[in-house]
């Protein structure tokens, strides 16, 4: 009986290794990774002409209904618009945030699950965000339904911690505390997101800067020690690896905080390290040079060319084991309204742009392979996120989440190529080389060379195995 859809004559890439062949699907599943010739016939072949077979990007950090408007209309919004440049960048999975509230989390993340659900052009999970001592008590509930990552702003203090709606101490060491207590109750595969950078002295020099007439990108990112991240690393992940819970960091970018992840993984220590494509992709100097300001200021701050450099050498190396975004859906026209320092943080939707990036700052450099790109931005999110192998991998029985990417093709980002709300790009004018042209979602064609294919969203909340806990 033939399959359903079959990829063939291209580069596969799998954890066991890039085998010549293709892929063979059956309904929403793979049914047979090989040979070309081995796979049979199908409904439906598309030769692909050597052009890569990749597994669908899982991007396990974003903040949809965070940006202009924080509101659940706004991620209403973000999911029915900026879901296509997710579909035509490759990314079939992400993970995005709740609404930054003090409602009831368990209310947020359904709220959160009932916006996606049919708006989302590819599938997605929620990631709580616990902002008051009250909703860390709500873990247990909201893991029963799925959500297994729960995000605390550590590196906020003060009046930025209260416009999340936290206390003005920030999450402290005593709340954290208390939420991992929950966490290990729950148990595997429930993980503590941190933003780690230390917030009091980098109110110090925040304050040195603005007296001093300083409102550039280099400064911004000089407000913000290296070993900010370190601190509250270390601080934060002592209380993770007394429960046992894994501690993922959020957007490491700094060389410091990448070597003293090596000393803390030697040792024992659950923590997980992120980093994100805009400081793969870009250094401060090269930010302030192209005069981006307020588009480009994200916290913690893009910096310098040695840790860029570490942060590659931390994906080589598996001291990084994952690659998101951090990316909030701005206007052009809210993030021009204000001064440089009071503007809020955040880098616009990258997604579209992910896999032109890694490829050409990463492979095309030689910085990284392709086994080691699927690892980062497919399989070890998955892992993480309690969803592998449903999603992450090419194997028989996965999802059927695949991108093809033509590696030989060039083309040049900006706003042009997005289909979303976007209205700038920081990475206008780039010339890349490396596209995804091709994605699928599920054995669904959901984009093709630039385009949705079809305007009938079919993502999913995927929910993933139960806790040990909670069974």
């Amino acid at each position: 009986m033939p399959h359903d859809l079959i990829l063939k004559n291209g580069l596969v890439v799998t954890p066991q290794g890039i085998l010549e062949g293709g892929v063979a699907v059956d309904g929403e599943k793979i049914a047979a990774v090989g040979a070309s010739g081995s796979l049979g016939t199908a409904k439906r072949e598309v030769d692909v002409q050597g052009k890569i077979i990749f597994p669908g990007l899982f991007n396990p950090h974003t903040h949809l209904g965070n940006g202009d408007d924080v509101s659940w209309q706004g991620l209403d919004d973000d999911f029915a618009r900026d879901t296509k440049d997710f579909a035509i960048g490759g990314v079939t999975t992400f993970a995005t945030t709740t609404v930054f509230s003090k409602d009831p989390l368990v209310q947020c993340v359904d709220r959160s699950i009932k916006s996606g659900t049919g708006r989302s052009f590819v599938d997605f999970k929620i990631t709580g965000v616990v902002l008051t001592p009250e909703q860390i008590t709500e873990i247990p509930a909201v893991a029963r339904k799925g959500c297994l990552s729960f995000k605390f702003f550590t590196g906020y203090c003060g009046c930025q911690a209260e416009s999340l709606g936290m206390p003005a101490s920030g999450i402290t060491p005593d709340m954290f505390f208390r939420a991992c207590e929950e966490l290990a109750r729950v148990g595997p595969p429930a993980v503590a997101l941190i933003h780690a950078e230390e917030p009091y002295v980098r109110g110090i020099l925040s304050e040195r800067m603005q007296r001093a007439g300083k409102s550039d990108l280099v400064s911004w990112a000089e407000h913000s020690p290296a070993w900010a991240e370190s601190v509250q690393v270390y601080q934060y992940g002592v209380i993770a690896k007394d429960f046992g819970v894994p501690m993922y960091v959020v957007h490491i970018a700094n060389a410091h905080t990448v070597d003293f992840l090596v000393y803390l993984q030697r040792e024992g220590y659950p923590i997980i390290g992120e980093t994100v494509v805009g400081f793969l992709s870009s250094t401060a100097p090269e930010v302030e040079a192209k005069k981006l300001g307020t588009h480009a200021k994200i916290q913690p701050p893009i910096k310098f060319a040695a840790d860029r450099d570490r942060l590659w050498r931390g994906l080589r190396e598996g001291t990084l084991t994952a690659v998101g975004t951090d990316s909030i859906s701005y206007s052009s026209k809210y993030k021009d309204a204000q001064g440089f320092w009071e503007t809020r943080v955040g880098l616009n939707m990258q997604e579209i742009d992910t896999l032109p990036l890694l490829f050409s700052e990463g492979i095309n450099k030689g910085r990284i392979d392709l086994a080691t790109l699927a690892r980062v931005v497919a399989e070890n999110p998955a892992r993480i996120f309690g969803i592998y192998p449903q999603k992450g991998v090419i194997a028989p029985g996965s999802d059927a989440d695949l991108v093809v990417i033509d590696q030989n093709k060039q083309d040049t980002l900006g706003v042009h190529r997005m289909r979303g709300r976007a209205d700038y790009s920081n990475w206008e004018g780039k010339p890349v080389k490396g596209m995804p042209v091709m994605t699928f979602l599920r054995g669904t064609l959901i984009a093709e060379n630039g385009e949705v294919v079809g305007e009938r969203p079919l993502g999913r909340y995927v929910a993933g195995q139960p806790p040990r806990g909670l069974v």
